[in-house]
């Protein structure tokens, strides 16, 4: 409706306006339109919210300072009570006094979080510890503030201090999911997004991401064992293609009535034949860095997996399997019902609240039915979509469960979808899996009419990011109907599988179908349907700078951060030490940089392997190379990691060498050119305790650019930046060879273009090399990369020993080394004995080691822990990181006081502030991070991965209370968002109600409705029980401000979506102005400022409103930057005001006239005339009039002024209002305080 509105009265604050206290704004960044930094005191500016203080007076709260938490440190949160003398058609001059205020504090220590003032005694609150932004005042004269930071809802007492804990606000959501409860989050293949489908790697990334359950498609072997593929067929998920010694296996065959022609089927390999492939990433436009790395598992190896997991963490993980082409198999001969139910029942793993399974056809559900309680889903699928239309088609094989067109059955999958339908599922399954295009499906668009699909992205490409969605179809609602639950498939975070109404964001996708009441998805990237999940269904409203979301958990590490996962010789547990498979298998496993130790080759490439040799033998005890009775040389077992010793081409290169004093048999990588070496093959170096599966892999031995080249190709697919942690292995040795391996290793780094010091770290047990990097060789190269000294167990560098320098590594770790240490590296990396030593025991008294383990040998299996020593603090003492080596999870290596779990190892080095750990499983180092540090802290995005178990946002950006109302009877308080929580309809604003008497929340009154979602709104303010006033705002400024208006809004009038009515009240930018009160010679007066955050009525027709001028930045009014505005606006319609409302003038002047009887009888301080200013300014920012307000009887006790031109601090008695000034010196009395308590 049209209104009218005039311009009543104006005043202006200057923005230069500062009050006493510290300096502020010394944390700014960017313009500050001429001023500067830091403010010689407190500017007197951002107001967001006002209320009555009497007698034509008002208290104006500031905000959090300077528009964010990590600038606004140094900004003091106060209420500032000024004293507009309104310009009006006859009176006033339009200036605006500050007479006092109140300073926000939390003496008694309430906030449970740190704050800026963390350790003074007065903990005075600042803009980096809360932004507040609305605030009422309670009929016990408290005072009640609303936050955005939290958001939080603060209680104040009258002086400022803060009575109890900042208050959370409670997430209120109604999941329309069948149960109630939230929708589970289904690993679709794993987290087949990341890594490749159905692998052991790719579940547990699921589960780590937040994946509920997890789904492994079966298969059977010829062997008759159930595999985790996703079809029969293996050549489009495996590397089965390029093995020769399967290519008789190729053949055409049929399933399901489909042809599937020169094709490889696992039911014609045996289990172990199906060991021996590595899957392979089958969507060409996913990473395929982890191609040919990975084993296909058994369901066996999927539920050992989940029962791993919960060992270790105490999550339990539900599996999902799908019997895949039931009739196929059954014409097989190989079922898969009934080793599936055996699988189960042999595992343990029969909890009906763990497993689902699912499947297309009808038929084999019915039988399970039969013979299992373990809940069945039926799978709903199609044959694709009429783009032209929407429609679902249902054509050819893909038109029915295959067993219905065996049996003869003619009804479709859409007839399974009528209400029939689901009823008749509902007799032998729980739930449906439908395909989601069942419930939203999508449509081409053809905007030019030329009767051709438009490309809307201009990829050149038509696919469902060139269409729209249409209207949610009833499935969900008709399947909850019939108490089935519905789980749908597939959802994608690529672009090509998003319609355009998601504006390419996954994440709103997965809000749709909450809404919509899905009881669970299967998703190629669970964390982020994890992620969603939460924030729809946390137990509160946080924005992105709530406490919980930026919390991070506390590392004793030097620099507080998480301890890197240092994947030792890549994921050399699992895969042959130096291998790129090795290196792939330890960044998909969580490592963060991977380890690549580096010998050199004759032609001067460095490769990695852990020692110059590719195979060592024994020697005699006279240095001879020992034989068999074959005359063959004997291999040492526990050292060669190639198969050179099989390569008759290269026997003439088995020599004997001393490498560090020490004769050593072999063949040495010295003797080998690069092209040599390629022909080797990597093998398991530790085949007594590791597994030997993968030594026919045909894994090479890698060069250094070859690892290098690999941690690219996995940040240009993925994003994740891992570092490289070269070590220069026997230096000295090398160099007597003439190769110096630090310039070689610099020269490689430069022409690799991979200098970036946050992802290389440079290691060696020697010095002098690295000494020279430090000193010579990378100054040379202009590049500056952190270096690591290494630290064995025993013993010196042994350039120390050629030098004839006498001090060992335990020299080096005392105080003086490590100071010696920081002067030429960043950090140490030693042996984990020199931070928790070890030793045997001899418990049966023998004089003897015992075995603990059992293992028939002494190692630290057998050995117990000690008391840690002090080299990690050391160390840090020193400035330096500590990185211990090597972490291992098999008893051999797991001294027996951690009791057989290998996490309890890595708890106790993170507790003692390693700064990072080499590993063998990066897999276990991770997952101690994730689930035992991780879990419980915040998730801000950006390069943050995101895990289940992490606290999100799920308000965006700092938009919490904006506005806070009170009851007329001042009963109840009403915090209004200033955005949308997610999960609500965008534009949709919750309006909380608080019962001031309880102390908590009791729901929501209803939304609030944004003329755009765009929008913001400013404030509400009270009018009677259901009517208030609400300021909304675009944000714009100046010539760009194009909707500034205040609604009245009625809560006893809400729509079926609970929105409240509303109905507009005033356009801020059409006021009629007919005395031209501001001066600018129009008679239209505009309020062009981008944030107006404050709203008053002072009486049924007139209402007060204020401008945040955002000091110093806001320019609403060109060309200065904005004062502070308020103005009294006469409304062309009275408003229903309720007597409570309009009494708090009266009473507040009644209060105010109290006041003045006080002031008026006390002796001014810094003024002659019984004013009460706090501050005010002239144009320069000076102070140029100074006083204090609130005065009692007697004057207060402040204490001692002082001349400097500085602001001073003042000794507050409890409960006064404490002032500070800067102000010539003048004597300050100490007479009895007046409490202000109950003065409001």
């Amino acid at each position: 409706m049209a209104t009218t509105t005039t311009l009543k009265g104006f005043a202006v604050l200057p923005a230069d306006t500062f009050a006493a206290g510290p300096p502020s704004g010394r944390f700014i960044t960017g313009t500050t339109n001429g001023r500067s930094i830091p403010f010689p005191s407190q500017p007197v500016q951002g107001f967001s919210g006002v209320q009555f203080a009497g007698n034509n007076t008002f208290w104006f709260l500031s905000d959090n300072g300077f528009g964010a938490k990590n600038n606004s440190a140094d900004f003091l949160l106060r209420l500032y009570r000024l004293d507009p003398n309104f310009r009006r058609s006859e009176a006033g001059d339009g200036s605006v006094q500050v007479q006092s205020f109140i300073q926000f504090a939390d003496p008694d220590q309430k906030v449970p979080f740190p704050i800026v003032n963390e350790t003074t005694s007065d903990r005075l609150l600042t803009g980096a510890d809360f932004d507040l932004e609305s605030f009422v005042l309670a009929a016990d004269g408290t005072i009640w503030v609303g936050e955005e930071f939290g958001p939080y809802l603060l209680q104040f007492d009258a002086t400022g201090k803060l009575l109890q804990a900042p208050i959370p606000t409670p997430n209120y959501f109604n999941l329309p999911t069948l149960s109630g409860q939230a929708p589970l989050v289904i690993g679709h293949r794993g987290a087949s997004g990341e890594l490749p489908e159905h692998t052991i790697e790719a579940y547990r990334l699921a589960i780590l991401r937040g994946a509920d359950f997890i789904e492994p498609d079966l298969v059977v072997t010829k062997d008759g064992v159930l595999i985790a593929r996703h079809e029969p067929i293996l050549g489009g998920t495996t590397d089965v293609a390029n093995r020769p010694e399967f290519a008789d296996r190729q053949r055409s065959g049929t399933i399901d009535g489909v042809l599937y022609e020169n094709e490889f089927f696992a039911s014609d390999f045996t289990l172990a034949e199906i060991k021996t492939l590595r899957a392979i990433m089958p969507q060409g436009f996913r990473t395929d860095a982890f191609n040919g790395v990975f084993q296909i598992p058994t369901l066996e190896d999927v539920i050992k997996l989940v029962q791993q997991v919960e060992a270790e963490t105490g999550k339990k993980i539900g599996i999902y399997p799908e019997t895949k082409h039931p009739t196929y198999h059954d014409q097989l001969g190989l079922s898969l019902e009934e080793p599936l139910l055996e699988t189960l029942e042999r595992t343990g793993f029969t909890d009906p609240s763990r497993v689902f399974i699912q499947s297309f056809e009808v038929s084999n559900l019915k039988e399970l039915n039969t013979k299992t309680n373990i809940p069945l889903v039926q799978l709903l699928d199609a044959d694709d979509v009429d783009y032209t239309t929407g429609a679902i088609l249902y054509n050819d094989v893909l038109a029915r469960p295959y067993d219905f067109t065996v049996s003869g059955d003619s009804r479709t999958y859409a007839d399974l979808q009528t209400l029939e339908g689901l009823g008749e599922i509902a007799t032998y399954a729980d739930g449906i899996g439908p395909w989601k295009r069942m419930i939203v499906s999508v449509r081409n668009v053809d905007n030019n009419n030329d009767g051709q699909p438009d490309d809307l992205n201009g990829d050149g490409v038509i696919n469902d990011a060139d269409r729209v969605t249409l209207a949610p179809t009833s499935l969900i609602n008709d399947a909850h109907r019939q108490g089935l639950f519905v789980h749908a498939y597939t959802f994608r975070n690529e672009g090509r599988f998003l319609a355009s109404n998601y504006n390419n964001n996954p994440e709103l996708e997965y809000r749709q179908f909450i809404q919509l009441g899905v009881d669970g998805y299967f998703t190629d990237f669970p964390g982020t349907g994890d992620l969603v999940r939460d924030q729809i269904t946390g137990a509160f409203v946080r924005s992105p700078q709530n406490p919980g979301v930026l919390s991070r958990p506390e590392f004793n590490t030097l620099n507080g951060q998480t301890p890197l996962v240092l994947g030792h010789r890549g994921a050399s547990g699992d895969r042959p030490e130096h291998t790129l498979a090795a290196y792939k298998k330890a960044i998909a496993d969580g490592a963060d940089f991977i380890e690549p130790d580096l010998v050199v080759t004759q032609d001067g490439v460095l490769i990695a392997r852990h020692e110059p040799m590719l195979g060592v033998v024994q020697l005699n005890a006279d240095g001879t190379i020992r034989r068999d009775a074959n005359g063959n040389p004997v291999l040492n077992t526990t050292d060669t990691s190639t198969d050179v010793y099989l390569r008759p081409e290269f026997v003439d290169r088995l020599t004997v060498k001393r490498l560090d004093g020490n004769l050593v048999g072999g063949w040495f990588a010295e003797d080998f050119t690069l092209a040599e070496v390629k022909q080797l093959n990597a093998i398991e170096r530790l085949p007594a305790l590791r597994s030997t599966a993968f030594d026919n892999d045909g894994l090479q031995v890698p060069t250094l650019a070859e690892v290098i080249a690999l941690v690219k190709e996995v940040e240009a697919d993925t994003g994740r930046k891992i570092g490289i942690y070269p070590e220069t292995k026997h230096p000295t040795f090398f160099q007597d060879q003439g190769y110096n391996t630090s310039q070689l290793l610099v020269n490689t780094l430069q022409a690799e273009n991979f200098t970036d010091p946050s992802r290389i770290f440079i290691q060696s047990f020697e010095v002098f090399n690295l000494k020279a990097l430090n000193d010579a060789i990378m100054p040379a190269a202009g590049i500056d990369i952190p270096l690591i000294q290494l630290f064995g167990g025993a013993g010196r560098p042994y350039d120390f020993v050629v030098s004839g320098d006498a001090r060992t590594y335990t020299d080096l770790s005392t105080p003086a080394g490590l100071a010696e240490i920081a002067t030429y590296a960043v950090g140490i990396g030693p042996n984990k004995q020199r931070i928790v030593p070890l030793s045997t025991v001899d418990r049966n008294g023998d004089g003897q080691p015992d075995d603990l383990n059992g293992d028939g040998q002494i190692s630290d299996g057998d050995r117990v822990t000690g008391a840690p020593t002090t080299l990690i603090q050391d160390a840090h003492k020193a400035g330096l990181l500590v990185h211990a080596y090597t972490l291992r999870n098999e008893s051999f290596f797991l001294p027996a006081s951690y009791n057989g779990d290998p996490t309890a190892e890595y708890r106790q080095l993170i507790d003692l502030g390693v700064d990072g750990f080499f590993t063998d499983f990066s897999r276990t180092g991770n997952s101690v991070i994730v689930n035992d540090y991780l879990a419980g802290t915040g998730f801000t995005g950006g390069n943050q991965p995101y895990y289940g178990d992490l606290i999100v946002a799920n308000l965006a950006g700092s938009r919490g209370y904006e506005g806070l109302a009170i009851s007329p009877d001042k009963t109840k308080l009403y915090p209004l968002l200033e955005g949308t929580v997610i999960g609500d309809t965008p534009g949709l604003l919750r309006i909380h109600q608080y019962d001031v008497a309880s102390r908590a929340f009791e729901g929501l009154v209803g939304y609030y409705r944004m003329e755009s979602p765009n929008n913001a709104i400013g404030d509400i303010t009270v009018i009677n029980d259901n009517e208030f006033l609400v300021i909304e705002r675009d944000n714009g400024q100046g010539p760009t401000a194009a909707f500034k208006r205040i609604y009245k809004i009625d809560f006893s009038q809400p729509d079926p979506n609970g929105v409240v009515a509303k109905e507009e009240v005033v356009d801020l930018l059409n006021i009629q102005d007919p005395d031209d009160l501001n001066g600018d010679g129009s008679t239209t007066f505009t309020f062009p400022f981008q944030t107006i955050e404050d709203v008053l009525v002072l009486d049924a027709n007139t209402i007060l409103v204020a401008n945040d001028n955002n000091y110093p930045f806001s320019i609403g009014r060109p060309p200065a930057i904005d004062n502070n505005e308020i103005i009294v606006l006469e409304l062309s319609q009275p408003l229903n005001l309720d007597p409570r409302v309009a009494q708090q003038t009266v009473q507040s002047r009644a209060i105010a006239d109290a006041l003045t009887g006080n002031i008026s009888n006390a002796p001014a301080v810094g003024s002659t005339d019984g004013t009460a200013l706090l501050a005010s300014t002239n144009n320069q920012g000076s102070a140029s009039k100074v006083g204090v307000g609130n005065l009692s009887a007697g004057p207060l006790a402040l204490g001692t002024a002082t001349s400097t031109g500085n602001p001073f601090a003042l000794n507050r008695p409890d409960e006064t209002l404490a002032i500070v000034a800067d102000m010539p010196t003048v004597p300050l009395l100490n007479p009895a305080p007046l409490p202000l308590a109950g003065l409001f």
